[in-house]
């Protein structure tokens, strides 16, 4: 899970055993993948039996589902529209902070994309419209940015930009991964982060230019 502000969404769930199921399969599935995951492993970092697992959850497809359904409802309540139609850089900072904060609860759907997309049709589905959702959170809340006098920027390039921004969030991890095998989940966070911030540089209008400098210091690229 991400640190240095980050908060795991885990922490939220219950306690009772089948949460406490998904909560250990989460955490394994993200640290080994999917596929390197056995239901007997899961039952072991819940101290519970097979059987007591298998009352709870048949196979691991089951797992799979219940947590694609966690990883949705956090996804529509991350995609919701600002309420204004202006913001300001903090207001998109939190809302970085918190993509970060999901897709690293969740990275294991997206370090193991193709291979799920296969078995579960419904994560590549989920995935597809969480990306397509994603670049237009990107591009509406350039456009409020703009029209709160922060930002530039012209409609083409808030088009190019938002896809640029989605596809660092989603994939950059997987970069660092290829590039850099000693790169942690947190390492690869704090990066992305920096990275979004990096790419509106540009764009920044006058008083704003020092305040989003001071936020991409944080980060290190």
């Amino acid at each position: 899970m991400i640190n240095a502000g980050f908060s795991p969404i885990v922490a939220t769930m219950k306690s009772d055993t089948r949460n406490r199921i998904l909560v250990a399969s989460l955490l394994l599935f993200n640290e080994n993948g999917e596929p390197n995951t056995t239901t007997n492993e899961i039952a072991d970092e819940v101290d519970i039996s097979p059987g007591n697992l298998h009352y709870h959850f048949r196979k691991k497809t089951d797992i799979v589902t219940a947590l694609l359904a966690e990883f949705q409802a956090d996804a529509r309540r991350l995609l919701q529209p600002p309420d204004a139609e202006q913001t300001s850089l903090d207001d998109f900072w939190i809302f970085l902070h918190l993509l970060l904060e999901t897709t690293a609860a969740y990275r294991f759907l997206l370090r193991d994309m193709e291979s799920l997309s296969v078995a579960y049709p419904k994560v590549g589905n989920s995935l597809k419209h969480f990306a397509r959702g994603l670049t237009a959170m990107f591009e509406l809340r350039l456009r409020a940015l703009a029209a709160s006098g922060v930002l530039q920027i012209g409609d083409d390039e808030t088009r190019i930009v938002s896809r640029n921004l989605a596809v660092i969030a989603l994939f950059s991890e997987r970069f660092d991964a290829l590039v850099d095998a000693s790169a942690t989940a947190d390492d690869s966070a704090l990066r992305i982060a920096g990275l979004v911030l990096n790419v509106l540089k540009p764009y920044v209008a006058g008083a704003s230019a020092s305040h989003l400098a001071e936020l991409a210091a944080h980060y290190k690229l």
